[in-house]
């Protein structure tokens, strides 16, 4: 049988290279020791959430916020929150800053000088550019 060998340098789910086996291809895997599995695990949420954004269908949002929230979830235990201290720290964080409900798309935020907003915009100025008049 002939093959073909693909790179993949990423972190797999835990029951997909079984999956794959029964159809006959095999992988090269290591078990990564915490500190690769936390930066991986930083990798694969980017993954999942440009997933998120490329989906075309409600169903295929559905599938990719699956995975997202799964990935999430190792987050979370890696740093040893359960998916309830996530809930509940979400839920906190609503009810002090509020979701997104309203839908408000901010375009210019104008801060007084020193106060938190400017400090904040200021530490990422890549995200936040200043305008300048």
């Amino acid at each position: 049988m002939k093959f073909r060998t693909f790179i993949q340098n990423k972190l797999w789910r835990d029951k997909a290279a079984g999956m794959l086996a029964e159809y006959g291809s095999s992988v090269d895997a290591k078990i990564l020791n915490d500190e690769e599995f936390k930066a991986e695990l930083k990798t694969k949420i980017q993954e999942e959430v440009a997933e998120v954004v490329a989906a075309s269908s409600d169903k295929e949002v559905l599938s990719e916020c699956a995975d997202v929230l799964e990935v999430m979830i190792a987050i979370g235990s890696v740093h040893g929150f359960s998916l309830q201290d996530i809930i509940a720290a979400q839920e906190k964080r609503r009810e002090h800053r509020g979701g997104f409900e309203a839908r408000m798309f901010v375009m210019r935020a104008h801060h007084p000088v020193g106060s938190f907003g400017e400090a904040y915009c200021l530490k990422d100025p890549v995200k936040y550019p200043e305008i300048i008049d």
